[in-house]
């Protein structure tokens, strides 16, 4: 198996990122359906445990929710951005 490079990783990542905006921004139309696809994805960037800075405990586990919430967030973003554009079109 080969090394991936940080770059080659980081291209990758923004590539299925980029793909999992757009299925969703593609599938949210004007329907109960969607805004529920909205509120799911929001509520998956949102802190949890009610600290204002949850970067202050310093743990792994801890850092891999947080990224993952960041990704959720970015693809929340990335997705509402995309219909946006489709809807000023």
């Amino acid at each position: 198996m080969s090394e991936l490079t940080n770059e080659e990783i980081e291209g990758r990542l923004n590539a299925q990122r980029e793909t999992l905006a757009l299925i969703v921004a593609l599938l949210a139309g004007p329907d109960k359906t969607s805004e529920r696809i909205w509120a799911e994805l929001e509520a998956r960037f949102q802190f949890q445990n009610n600290q204002e800075d949850p970067g202050a405990v310093p743990s792994r586990a801890f850092a891999i929710e947080s990224a993952t919430m960041r990704e959720f967030k970015l693809i929340f973003e990335e997705a509402r951005a995309r219909k946006a554009e489709w809807n000023a079109e």
